[in-house]
């Protein structure tokens, strides 16, 4: 009853789980709870391995293996403390039961929750977490004024000196009152834009120079230009006359050579006949070509002003195929014209854009053998219109389509061309601002395509 009372005692302390003895079988003999009185203990349960970790209980424990922490039945950690109770040699009197062969009477099992001390280290962990953020709140805000002062006051200064630099303000220094890194960075700086306004300054006065010298050499430059040009137009005109020359000699001496058979005809009393017809049609002929060489150098050479007017390609395509069809049901070629659904109109001279018309399609007919086609066309393209006559004839060597706008040069067999055509055609689309394409296959045909602008500049330079 004393044991028992004090183990009442004891366990109605503040934390006490419980107090109980069990002997060496496991049965409870007393407890600070009653309904385990009398009950056997598992041996398997989690305070219990200390003792029985192998199948034959432990005679002897070391003191640190009789402090156990564990889970109690509702959750909460459990410290526990047993202490063997050991037979003593005083304990075998005759007044105990118990052999001196047992060595181990039963266990005092001592259990006290650990909430408060849970809680008390919860509380603690909060205000060391919470001391923590303070403390890491406190650094941060205090590096970051070290930053901002130290750090991103100096790079923001030096971001507006940049700013100042690129728009050209080159006299503004930077403050470089530290004696850190970023002062260091600043009269650097503030060196640098110095001697970016001295290299300006000479920079401006070797460009005032340059220019004077600039205009000086262009002066010299354009007096060269004029007196090349001069030049050139002097080698051309040489050029031009001795080509003309050669061009109309040859039919002078053929008018020349007939001439003095009728003249020895008329002394010799001869009758007018037949063959006297056919040399007068003859020095006709040639004389007609001397006539033509002259009005097509007249027509290349001069730069006659155009009459710029609103006009409609396709009447000039339609009066253009009336003019040739006679000369394509002669040759046998299909003559055809393509013109589009929308309107095609220009600002130009239509006289001048019909010549170039009929010029390029009688050079097609005539490259065109019979049985052929040729397709005069216009359509609107963009800012203005594009015209093309296009056939199936034996088309131009690639060799020669570089030359075909030089005046007199001709790939047509002697005495059918004088080699003007188109050079006169190509002086008309330049003086009308447009451009000539040439697209050709020796055996497959040519294409034709001259481009108009809608509102022409007059005088414009064109391309071929």
């Amino acid at each position: 009853p004393d044991v028992h009372r004090i183990i009442q005692n004891v366990g109605a302390q503040q934390g006490m789980t419980r107090i109980r003895i069990f002997n060496k079988e496991g049965r409870v003999g007393t407890s600070t709870l009653p309904s385990e009185v009398g009950s056997l203990v598992d041996v398997k349960a989690e305070q219990c391995t200390a003792c029985h970790r192998s199948d034959q209980p432990l005679v002897r424990l070391d003191r640190k293996d009789r402090v156990r922490i564990f889970s109690g039945a509702d959750g909460q950690r459990v410290l526990g403390i047993i202490a063997p109770i050991h037979n003593e040699p005083q304990c075998t009197a005759s007044c105990h039961a118990h052999p001196a062969s047992q060595s181990v009477l039963g266990v005092l099992d001592v259990q006290l929750s650990m909430a408060a001390v849970d809680e008390a280290l919860r509380v603690s962990e909060r205000h060391m977490s919470i001391g923590l953020l303070a403390t890491v709140a406190a650094v941060l805000l205090l590096v970051g004024a070290l930053v901002w002062r130290l750090l991103l006051v100096p790079v923001r200064r030096l971001g507006e000196a940049m700013a100042r630099v690129s728009a050209g303000d080159l006299d503004t220094p930077v403050p470089a009152s530290s004696g850190d890194e970023m002062g260091d960075l600043a009269r650097s700086w503030n060196t640098m834009t110095d001697e970016l306004r001295r290299a300006r300054g000479e920079l401006v006065e070797s460009n005032r120079t340059l220019e004077q010298r600039v205009e000086e050499k262009t002066r010299q430059v354009e007096r060269a230009h004029g007196e090349m040009m001069l030049v050139e137009k002097m080698a051309s005109l040489g050029k031009l006359a001795a080509v003309v020359a050669h061009e109309i000699n040859n039919p002078l001496a053929g008018i020349r050579t007939y001439a003095r058979l009728l003249r020895r005809r008329a002394s010799a009393g001869s009758p007018h006949d037949d063959e006297s017809d056919r040399i007068l049609e003859m020095m006709d002929n040639e004389a007609g070509r001397c006539g033509d060489i002259v009005r097509n150098l007249l027509l290349f050479s001069r730069s006659s002003p155009a009459r710029f007017a609103d006009a409609d390609m396709a009447p000039l395509i339609e009066r253009s195929r009336l003019l040739l069809r006679h000369h394509a049901e002669l040759s046998g070629v299909t003559l055809e014209v393509e013109t589009a659904t929308g309107p095609a109109r220009v600002e130009c001279d239509a006289a001048q854009i019909e010549q170039v018309i009929l010029a390029l399609a009688m050079n097609a007919l005539e490259a065109t053998p019979s049985g052929g086609r040729v397709v005069l066309g216009a359509r609107p393209e963009g800012e203005g219109v594009a015209l093309t006559v296009s056939d199936t004839g034996t088309g131009i060597p690639e060799a020669d389509q570089a030359r075909i706008f030089e005046p007199f040069f001709t790939t047509k067999e002697a005495g059918k061309g004088v080699g003007l055509g188109l050079a006169v055609v190509y002086g008309i689309v330049a003086r009308h601002g447009g451009r000539v394409e040439l697209v050709s296959r020796p055996g497959a045909g040519t294409a034709f395509t001259v481009h108009l602008l809608r509102r022409p500049a007059p005088e414009a330079g064109g391309t071929s």
